[in-house]
C-alpha cells in the first residue's frame, strides 16, 4: 500500500506527511506522529449509503470491492451501518488487485 509506504519514510526522515486523499479507516490504526490525515475517512459513507438503502427498501446488499486495505476496510463498518436499518450483506465480491482484463468479462 503507497500510504504505508509514505508514512514509513515519513517517520524515518522525521518529515510530517499531510495526506489530502488516503482515506482507509485502517490508517487510522497506524502510530505515528508524523503522518496526518486531512480528510474524513472512508467509514463515515456508510451512514449515507445505509440511508440510500433503507430508502430503497432493499433488506440484502452485495458490497463489490477491490481486494485491498481500502476495499476491505469499509466492510465492518458497513455490515454494522446496515444492522441498524435491517438489511444484511448475504455474500461479497471481492475484485483480486490487477486482475487481467479478460477475467472481468
Amino acid at each position: 500500500m503507497q500510504a504505508s509506504f509514505i508514512i514509513d519514510l515519513g517517520n524515518k526522515s522525521q518529515i510530517p506527511i499531510i495526506s489530502f486523499s488516503a482515506t482507509s479507516p485502517d490508517l487510522n490504526s497506524i502510530r505515528s506522529p508524523y503522518f496526518f490525515q486531512a480528510t474524513v475517512n472512508d467509514s463515515s459513507q456508510v451512514k449515507a449509503i445505509s440511508a440510500i438503502i433503507q430508502a430503497f427498501g432493499w433488506r440484502q446488499v452485495v458490497p463489490i470491492h477491490v481486494d485491498n486495505v481500502f476495499g476491505k476496510g469499509i466492510i465492518p463498518y458497513l455490515y454494522e451501518a446496515l444492522e441498524e436499518v435491517d438489511a444484511r450483506i448475504p455474500y461479497r465480491s471481492v475484485i483480486p488487485l490487477g486482475p487481467p482484463m479478460r477475467k472481468l468479462k
